[in-house]
This record gives structure tokens, sequence and C-alpha cells, in this order.
């Protein structure tokens, strides 16, 4: 699977997502394989250069809901990719009618932003 190095990549097939981006570098990517689509919580180092995250996922199929968080700390020393840190990254599975909503926060001191993807198959 090939990650671009754009801030938000929305590859759509019979699929619906929209996102909001925050203004500060906090960045949702995401790419399809079939029924499985790939996140990644991204910000831009030279902006970020550490802090805490929290990024929620939850999935929507019928009546049935999942919901799952990833949250941690970052700093310097993270490793970064095509100028971009990934933060958190999963893969999850949409059914045909299934929803997809995430959100991703980030904190450092007394700045924090946040951005979400609302993805509909």
């Amino acid at each position: 699977m090939k990650m671009f190095p754009t801030l938000l990549l929305f590859a759509l097939s019979a699929a619906q997502a929209s996102a909001t981006p925050s203004s500060e570098s906090c960045s949702l990517r995401m790419s399809e394989d079939g029924n499985f689509v790939t996140l990644q919580g991204v910000v831009d180092p030279q902006i970020w250069p550490r802090g805490t995250y929290d990024m929620t996922m939850e999935v929507q199929q019928g009546s049935n809901k999942s919901l799952s968080r990833q949250a941690g700390a970052f700093g310097e020393d993270s490793a970064s990719t095509d100028g971009f840190l990934v933060l958190s990254s999963t893969t999850v599975y949409v059914a045909d009618g299934g929803r997809l909503t995430v959100t991703l926060s980030i904190e450092d001191g007394n700045r924090n932003a946040s951005c979400s993807l609302d993805y509909e198959r």
C-alpha cells in the first residue's frame, strides 16, 4: 500500500468522505483497499515538535458500533516521513453502508488542535 505525501488523501470509489483539517497542521491521511480503510494521524514536526495526541475512531455498521482509541506522546526524537510525523496508524474494515468517524486531537501545553474525518461507504 502506497501512502502519498499529501496532508489529506481520499481514494473514493462508491464512498463519501469529508474532513475538517485544522490550520495548525493536524491532518488525517486515508487510503482504501477494498473495504479496508487505513488511517494515519499526522502533524508537521516544524509546528508540533512535541506534545500528546489522541485519535478516536468510531465505526458504525447497521446497529453495531465499535469505538477504538490510540493515544500517546511524541517528541523531537520521533521519526518523520515525507516531512510529516505519523502519530497513529490503523486499518479498519468498513462494510457497504458503514460509517467511519475519526478525530485526532493534539496538545502541547497551552496549544491544541484537532481535525476530523467522516467517511461513508
